[in-house]
């Protein structure tokens, strides 16, 4: 996992413990550099002689050697840091994974390696974030993710704004809620008067409300409008089935606020028709969504 990656990660995944993240490795293995000036044991900003490579936050370890490579035991101390500036290391705690905090001479070698704090961290975290299968656990509501692409998805009621899943969705018989059903019905033919089923019927497969109704015709020739209808369950859906809404010679209509029955519940049938076309007139190629 790549470092941008993780952190990303790591500030949309709710449920663990923030005192865990993410330590940055150096830009280089068994980096070495020495104290600029004595410290004590409780200093929380330590000054070296040279910066370049260290990344924050971090850890180092301050007199695992002396300056003749032979082990000192008795002088080391872990050492984690939050940030750098300048040649400094900030942000540090002393005695990190139940080391010594003890005091060091100017001069003293400090190295980057990995530490117990470092790999318990990362462990903490991505356990935190993937279960035992290698799947993504579920995301604690409300935190919002803005984008996941993902051979799999696992999450809670957390909000997706975009989601890109690259084999295939199965849904199970769950219910679903948020996702939208938009029945299109196409007629390619002219009419000149009444007409019932307009591009057949759609069965919905589960509980809806209706937000609006848009028609559009290629053609509207005639003295007069078209009178449309929309029926669920055989009824109209329109607040006066007697006053029908009508396609004026302009060709398009859409409707929110005409719309009376919103409710559509599973397995209901809706269907378009004409109700009737001016004298003299027709339409051809009508297409009428419901959303």
């Amino acid at each position: 996992m790549q470092n941008q990656l993780g952190l990303a990660f790591a500030r949309q995944i709710g449920g663990f413990n923030m005192a865990n993240q993410f330590y940055m490795a150096p830009s280089q293995n068994f980096l070495q550099t020495t104290l600029n000036g004595a410290i004590t044991d409780t200093v929380q900003t330590i000054t070296l002689n040279s910066i370049t490579g260290f990344k924050s936050p971090g850890y180092v370890v301050i007199d695992r050697t002396d300056s003749a490579g032979t082990s000192t035991p008795t002088a080391r101390e872990v050492i984690s840091y939050t940030g750098i500036s300048g040649n400094d290391l900030t942000g540090c705690t002393r005695g990190a994974d139940s080391s010594t905090a003890r005091t060091h001479a100017d001069g003293a070698i400090v190295e980057t390696m990995p530490t117990a704090g470092m790999w318990n961290s990362l462990t903490t975290i991505v356990a935190g974030a993937i279960d035992g299968n290698g799947y993504l656990r579920a995301i604690a509501s409300p935190v919002s993710i803005s984008r996941l692409e993902s051979p799999f998805i696992k999450s809670s009621s957390a909000l997706l704004s975009i989601v890109t899943i690259s084999g295939h969705l199965v849904l199970s018989g769950a219910s679903l809620s948020g996702l939208g059903l938009n029945p299109v019905f196409i007629g390619p033919g002219g009419y000149s008067g009444p007409t019932t089923n307009i591009g057949g019927f759609v069965k919905f497969p589960r509980a809806s409300t209706l937000s609006w109704v848009s028609w559009m015709t290629r053609n509207v020739v005639s003295t007069a409008s078209v009178a449309i209808d929309i029926k669920v369950r055989g009824a109209s859906i329109f607040a006066n089935a007697t006053t029908a809404p009508a396609i004026a010679a302009g060709g398009t209509y859409v409707s929110t606020a005409s719309i009376a029955t919103k409710n559509i519940d599973s397995g209901d049938i809706i269907q378009s028709d004409i109700l009737s076309v001016g004298a003299n007139g027709y339409v051809d190629q009508i297409t009428i969504q419901v959303g």
